[in-house]
């Protein structure tokens, strides 16, 4: 008869159809961008990271996507998202040999109001596939200045590591740690909750993010 779902493409906005959807999030068109010009290929490089990756290029239709994701209440779309994560996760799992999957942590303030932390969301979902542990680790300091305000990547890394702290009575004593975010910009965030990871005990921390900036 015609009928189509309320689900919605995240990327574009179309309906989906109801015949033959299933669980897809994405039309035909945008399926075929992503495949075309989303594929994030480059290698990513942060210090004190054993690896670092990201499927998606922060970039065009993504990267509204990710900002209704992170601010307009389509939390939903972790599941997405999630689902672009997982392959790189899963290819490297006899040799990350993960313990643990954590997340970037937000504000007190930011997450009342937001309802939720994005990262969160990705972990939780990133690590249910493989019933590995997700669980937080650091907490962020309340009114630290924002990190699109500091001018360069030095201004960065400092502003993060005053931002940071570990969650008291956690300990990752030789534990491999997947460390998941929402998006890697300049790496200096990523960096500084590495290095509170490592102080932490943890032998090997590695980044899997959804989104990653182009150069």
């Amino acid at each position: 008869m015609g009928i189509l779902f309320t689900k919605r493409c995240i990327l574009c906005g179309k309906l989906l159809p109801a015949a033959g959807t299933g669980k897809a999030m994405l039309c035909p068109d945008c399926a075929a961008e992503v495949r075309q010009i989303y594929r994030c290929t480059e290698i990513i490089h942060i210090p004190g990271a054993d690896e670092s990756l990201a499927p998606l290029l922060y970039k065009g239709k993504v990267r509204h996507a990710v900002q209704r994701y992170k601010f307009k209440h389509q939390q939903h779309y972790a599941d997405w998202f999630a689902a672009q994560m997982l392959p790189l996760l899963a290819e490297r799992l006899d040799i990350w040999q993960p313990d643990l999957i954590t997340f970037m942590p937000i504000g007190w303030i930011r997450g009342h109001f937001r309802g939720y932390n994005q990262a969160e969301l990705l972990a939780q979902a990133v690590a249910k596939p493989f019933t590995l542990p997700c669980r937080a680790t650091l907490r962020k300091r309340a009114f630290t200045p924002k990190q699109s305000e500091q001018k360069d990547y030095a201004a960065r890394l400092k502003n993060a590591e005053r931002a940071m702290r570990p969650l008291p009575d956690v300990t990752l004593n030789g534990q491999s740690v997947v460390l998941v975010d929402d998006i890697i910009t300049t790496g200096a965030t990523a960096a500084a909750a590495i290095k509170l990871l490592r102080g932490m005990g943890a032998a090997r921390v590695y980044l899997l993010a959804a989104t990653r900036t182009p150069k």
